[in-house]
């Protein structure tokens, strides 16, 4: 006897997979195609590999800079926000002061707000400091962004750890700091890596200021270089599926090797 609702199940999950997963299939196969398979018709496998589609863009034209200046405003980004965020977290779950919880939500609206709404006043801004079209200047207006996300997740993993583990450790004589490197740090390692992982995202995905903000391959990421790409008179698809291939690989193999503490990090505090 056919268990219907078992075979359902297995059609849903097979068209789930299928809508999924198959623009990433598309966008890899396009990767490799010549102008003449992306315009000929629908190719659904390439007849060869067309490395220069990838070859040509990163090293013959400026999108290796643009590459590279997203590596360096993702890695800046997480160690900036961290550091202060770790100490305001705890600032936030562990001391009483007045309008702390006010304080908090002002924090937290820096990151609901939308960015487009900022557009123009930071165009002023950076036009005046001199921070339009530098690196510095794009690491500044993502932290106003990513500082509060930072501190949102970790108060709530601090919350989590009861008090009497740092209460014990002050009785044996740890300083804060001490207390701070020695028991608290490694109790949130797995908030801290979940905090970098979204960061790195959140900075890595950042389209709006990275392509209004910044002009040169100096300054620029890789995803301000991908909106340029395009231009009036044609399009070469196949070089944008290439560095938009290259432009996720980061984050997937970023998100492979931090799984482990994301599983721990969403059960922190279930059992207590």
């Amino acid at each position: 006897m056919v268990n219907w609702e078992k075979t359902a199940s297995i059609i849903l999950v097979g068209l789930m997979l299928i809508f999924t997963l198959f623009p990433l299939y598309w966008l890899i196969v396009t990767s490799f195609k010549t102008r003449l398979e992306v315009i000929g018709g629908v190719v659904f496998i390439p007849h060869q590999l067309n490395w220069m589609n990838y070859y040509r863009p990163l090293f013959e034209d400026v999108y290796g800079a643009y590459l590279r200046n997203s590596f360096i405003l993702s890695i800046a980004e997480i160690a900036l926000c961290l550091p202060p965020g770790i100490l305001a977290a705890y600032a936030f779950s562990r001391l009483k002061f007045k309008a702390d919880n006010h304080f908090l939500f002002w924090f937290l609206t820096n990151r609901m707000a939308p960015p487009a709404a900022f557009l123009i006043p930071y165009w002023v801004l950076y036009t005046y400091l001199n921070l339009f079209d530098t690196i510095y200047g794009l690491i500044i207006i993502n932290s106003i962004g990513n500082l509060p996300f930072v501190i949102w997740v970790l108060k709530g993993f601090i919350d989590a750890i009861p008090g009497d583990i740092e209460e014990a450790a002050y009785i044996d004589g740890y300083t804060f700091w001490q207390m701070l490197r020695k028991i608290l740090l490694p109790l949130l390692r797995p908030a801290i890596a979940v905090c970098s992982l979204f960061v790195f995202i959140f900075t890595w995905n950042e389209m709006l200021f990275a392509s209004l903000l910044t002009t040169s391959p100096a300054a620029m990421p890789l995803t301000g270089g991908l909106l340029h790409y395009m231009s009036q008179i044609w399009v070469n698809w196949s070089e944008i599926a290439a560095l938009s291939v290259v432009a996720n690989l980061p984050v997937i193999i970023v998100i492979y090797f931090l799984q482990k503490h994301i599983a721990t990090a969403l059960t922190f505090g279930a059992v207590r």
